[in-house]
């Protein structure tokens, strides 16, 4: 949850438009929050922790052979949260009239965030939603959750299933299952600081095909814009772009879905960026630094 919120972004947060090149940006140039903190959910060492978990097993073949592969191949060194970064990038939101998009700018270069970039990135499934999806409700302490478990209690988190995993006597139907609800409630659809798991989710693993071939990339894109996109106008909030000034102003912003994503654009389309992270030349990948993965 958000803290520390203000009532109106600071006076010199709002662009006016004086730059004639590029649409008008979200915060005026120089603008930059300090001591913000993002707290960004996604935690991609889970990526690398259903890796090492995994090893050797047919179920790992499965996964690379999935819409999950991409995830596997990313350079672990580049998957490290920069919330700097990402805070510069939200300073340089660029207000545009696309509803599914993000555009930001570094000096006279325009950067886009669309589905399309999220795709490339990710390698994941960004078709369209099969309408009954909507329809599909489930709770925790089911029966299926309960198979999978082996509890009716509710509040499972993505730390509890890797320790489950690491579990050499565990049973073999319920290893890929683990995995593949860690990897979406871990590191692409979080919407909880603790990684609770989802029981739809939960509960779609009954039909693995069907759940390996769902729209995740869509799904984890949405999560992630949700937080960057001005709201809807209503009753309480007529001014949507002051309303998303105030919530980018506040001392801890918190980030759902897979904002790795972004980070990992900015650095193929601005690779001197690279230079400010850490470990810059290890281009190992999550399957390459098994060895190294730390638990959450």
């Amino acid at each position: 949850m958000d803290s520390t919120a203000p009532t109106s972004p600071p006076v010199n947060a709002v662009d006016d438009g004086s730059s004639a090149q590029l649409p008008r940006r979200l915060f005026g140039p120089g603008f930059f929050r300090t001591g913000l903190r993002l707290n960004i959910y996604s935690k991609a060492n889970v990526i690398g922790a259903v890796a090492s978990a995994l090893a050797g097993l047919a179920d790992m073949d499965v996964l690379l052979g999935s819409q999950f592969g991409r995830l596997f191949h990313l350079p672990a060194a580049c998957c490290h949260n920069s919330t700097k970064l990402v805070g510069s990038l939200l300073y340089r939101q660029l207000i545009t009239t696309r509803k599914y998009e993000l555009w930001y700018t570094f000096s006279t270069h325009p950067l886009r965030f669309s589905l399309d970039e999220f795709q490339s990135i990710t390698g994941l499934n960004c078709g369209a939603f099969d309408i009954e999806d909507s329809d599909f409700e489930a709770t925790a302490g089911s029966i299926m959750w309960q198979k999978r478990f082996d509890t009716t209690v509710g509040d499972i988190s993505v730390a509890q299933v890797l320790e489950m995993l690491r579990n050499p006597f565990l049973a073999s139907w319920k290893r890929l299952r683990l995995a593949l609800i860690a990897l979406v409630d871990g590191v692409l659809c979080c919407t909880n600081k603790t990684l609770k798991f989802t029981p739809k989710y939960v509960e779609m693993l009954i039909d693995v095909p069907s759940f390996l071939n769902y729209p995740w990339g869509r799904l984890s894109f949405l999560h992630t814009l949700s937080r960057f996109l001005p709201p809807p106008v209503s009753k309480d909030i007529p001014d949507p772009l002051h309303e998303l000034r105030i919530r980018l102003s506040q001392q801890t912003t918190a980030c759902y879905g897979f904002l790795l994503a972004l980070q990992l654009l900015a650095f193929e389309v601005m690779p001197q960026l690279l230079a400010r992270i850490p470990d810059t030349g290890n281009t190992a990948t999550f399957l390459e630094t098994l060895p190294l993965v730390r638990p959450l």
